[in-house]
């Protein structure tokens, strides 16, 4: 069984071709400006729209665990509050099926390997014609490494190409196996200072950098590592210097920029959670071009991508 929290059906920003993007479920960063901060946790979670919310109360009446109160601070006075600990248990979500306003939803599906395989094979038309296949995103992936490795096995019977996009902090005793299946693997590198890196993201870099030593010296042709450009964070030439310094270290000839955009910010107030990007921040574009040009520079072909 795996966890998922989306499934994009023509996306044509995942890889070649036409695409069926999956979200899985579970990532052990905290990157403070992720665009799919439900795809963080690995259990199915509340999400709570204010704006569709007519603070009627039937999510408090019908919820058994009492764990929904009414907000009664200035600005806010009718709103439903969540406690997330106990909604993040609760198996029956019975506040969802009886919201009136779909104000109300849930972020995530537990799913078999089989039944994934049938949603994903209703495009194989489309993958054929296009040069395309299926894109594993998230979240992280690979932390669901029996799951994507069931699922593999089923579109490898069938003729259908799969790649990945992973933040590399995975276990890699899981992954070793399997990552030979892969058609193309998105490896994120977001900093190489640790110090930044765990700042930013909670957590340090040494596996990650590990994992990507790891499996380029079997797989560097496959290999694209994409580098998302943060405000503040990695936005600055040392910082890109080093990265495109990682490519030639591991013998990988392929690189994609993504600036940073805030599309996700909305979705962290229906989490009950906190957006720490500062407000109105941006990559200027004249960066990202000085960006290029550095890993070019080092025979890198770079391109510029959006997430």
């Amino acid at each position: 069984m795996g966890i998922i929290f989306n499934i994009q059906e023509y996306s044509v920003n995942d890889g070649d071709g036409i695409r069926t993007t999956i979200f899985l479920k579970g990532c052990p960063l905290a990157c403070i400006w992720c665009s799919n901060p439900e795809g963080n946790n690995s259990h199915i979670e509340l999400l709570h729209n204010k704006e569709l919310c007519r603070k009627c109360s039937e999510c408090m009446n019908s919820c058994p665990y009492r764990a929904v109160s009414i907000d009664e601070t200035a600005g806010s006075e009718g709103f439903p509050v969540f406690d997330r600990k106990k909604c993040n248990e609760c198996e029956e979500k019975t506040c969802v099926s009886n919201c009136l306003h779909n104000g109300l939803k849930t972020s995530g599906d537990i799913i078999t390997p089989e039944l994934l395989f049938e949603k994903i094979k209703t495009n194989s038309l489309f993958f054929a014609k296009s040069g395309g296949g299926i894109t594993f995103s998230g979240g992280e992936p690979l932390i669901q490494a029996d799951f994507v490795n069931r699922v593999l096995e089923l579109c490898e019977r069938n003729g259908i190409s799969a790649g990945v996009e992973t933040c590399g902090m995975f276990d890699w005793e899981k992954v070793k196996h399997l990552a030979h299946k892969f058609e193309f693997i998105y490896f994120d590198i977001k900093c190489v200072t640790p110090e930044i890196h765990k700042k930013y993201t909670g957590a340090g870099n040494s596996t990650i950098l590990n994992n990507l030593k790891r499996i380029s010296s079997s797989l560097k042709d496959i290999i694209t590592l994409s580098v998302p450009v943060i405000p503040e964070f990695n936005d600055n030439e040392n910082e890109m210097k080093k990265i495109a310094d990682l490519c030639l270290e591991c013998g990988i000839t392929k690189a994609r920029l993504l600036p940073y955009h805030s599309l996700g910010q909305s979705k962290y107030s229906m989490l009950g959670l906190e957006y720490k990007m500062p407000g109105n921040v941006s990559v200027p574009g004249g960066f990202i071009n000085s960006a290029v040009d550095i890993f070019k520079s080092k025979g890198i072909h770079c391109t510029i991508d959006s997430f």
